[in-house]
């Protein structure tokens, strides 16, 4: 008699593939500290070690929170920005066809460009990391934003309007709903590119947290630690995601009640 299959929900089968995603990359980074030697790529267990170092030592936590506060700063920042024009730039023809070409433009500037302009204007510290961040993720929100609205029924705005809906609900059961399946992508995104900005512009700027740490390390031709703080920050995203964002999926997700995947035991 054939054993009763068992069944795997999409959220277990994804984490279970992200793992081992994770391990292939560890395996390929052990590979390549083995090959090219420590001068080139420290081994998982040197860097290990650097990390546990500098949790000890009190070294991690001011300088993750540092990096929070100016990663999700200018995130939100920049992404309330980028929503609110990409919304009114949906709706209103004359707005979106302005708006456009500038946040095209802004979006094609390098990051680095925004951290010497930075500088410049706010000079050393926190507050250039979080414009930087904020200039990044304001043009990814807003052409989501844009083409989510533009992406709503037609048809459907026409009839709401024609039976006087009030503006409120045809903006929360019409736009809303369109926007879902653009912005979850591009604030996950958004998200992603306000740690590596936050951290990059630290790095220029002196300013506090993960990248100020990684400057002091490369002054000292640190490797491992710096391997640690790069390690520490990609947790502090992967925290973050899974803390603001994978919510969000498993409710959209839950909405179009994925069937689960079976597996014969």
């Amino acid at each position: 008699m054939a054993a009763p299959a068992r069944t795997l929900s999409p959220a277990l089968l994804a984490t279970l593939w992200g793992a081992a995603g994770l391990l292939a990359l560890a395996g390929a980074w052990q590979w390549g500290a083995a090959a090219f030697g420590p001068f080139v790529l420290p081994s998982l267990a040197e860097t290990g070690e650097a990390v546990v170092r500098l949790v000890t030592t009190g070294k991690a936590g001011p300088a993750l929170l540092a990096t929070l506060v100016h990663a999700l700063a200018g995130c939100v920042a920049g992404g309330a920005a980028g929503f609110f024009l990409g919304v009114a730039g949906g709706l209103v023809l004359p707005v979106g066809a302005m708006s456009y070409p500038v946040f095209t433009a802004l979006l094609g500037t390098p990051p680095i460009a925004w951290v010497v302009l930075a500088l410049l204007w706010f000079g050393p510290g926190g507050a250039a990391a979080t414009f930087t961040v904020a200039i990044t993720v304001a043009p990814i929100l807003f052409i989501a934003t844009l083409q989510g609205v533009r992406s709503r029924d037609r048809a459907l705005a026409e009839m709401a309007q024609l039976y006087r809906a009030p503006a409120l609900m045809r903006f929360t059961d019409l736009v809303l709903p369109a926007l879902a399946d653009f912005l979850i992508p591009a604030v996950a995104t958004a998200l992603a590119f306000s740690f590596k900005v936050a951290v990059m512009a630290e790095v220029l700027s002196g300013a506090d947290g993960v990248g100020g740490g990684i400057a002091t390390a490369r002054s000292h031709f640190d490797l491992p630690e710096t391997m640690a703080w790069i390690v520490l920050a990609i947790a502090a995203l992967i925290l973050a995601d899974a803390l603001l964002l994978a919510p969000l999926r498993r409710r959209r997700a839950g909405r179009g009640h994925p069937a689960p995947v079976s597996v014969e035991a």
